[in-house]
């Protein structure tokens, strides 16, 4: 288990980290697809705990539910992004979208649905969550303010 907990960290944060931020629009585009990306590893290890009895139906909708609301939240993101890049903003504009992003993903309504009752569960659950964030927080870290 603990390979397939650092999957979606990694997945999402060595991208981000090589993306750079010369170009704000690609990097936050690039950052957009390996959030996704990260999002749907983390459904796939969600379905696997289900699976291996770590957790039960309900609880694998309510930990998908979170996901799919990431999930959403990446994709105003990326809409926030293209028509920033289409109007030409400057720079800043990118981390507003990031910034409004991670605002989104601190949501306590939507935070209470990554509980489960196994604690073990439980820890795979919130690094999946974490991953999401960590990997919004270092997008906006990459764009530096820009």
């Amino acid at each position: 288990m603990k390979h397939r907990r650092a999957f979606p960290t990694i997945a999402l944060l060595i991208p981000l980290m090589l993306a750079g931020c010369t170009d704000p629009y690609g990097a936050c585009e690039k950052g957009a697809l390996d959030i996704a990306n990260g999002i749907a590893a983390g459904m796939k290890s969600t379905d696997q705990l289900r699976v291996s009895g770590l957790i039960s139906v309900q609880e694998e909708t309510r930990v998908l539910g979170y996901l799919k609301f990431a999930n959403d939240a990446n994709g105003a993101f990326g809409t926030c992004v293209a028509n920033a890049h289409t109007a030409g903003s400057k720079a800043g504009a990118y981390t507003a979208c990031a910034t409004v992003f991670q605002s989104t993903l601190a949501n306590p309504e939507e935070l209470s649905l990554i509980r489960v009752n196994n604690p073990q569960a439980q820890q795979e659950v919130q690094v999946l969550a974490n991953a999401v964030t960590t990997g919004v927080t270092a997008l906006l870290t990459a764009l530096g303010g820009k």
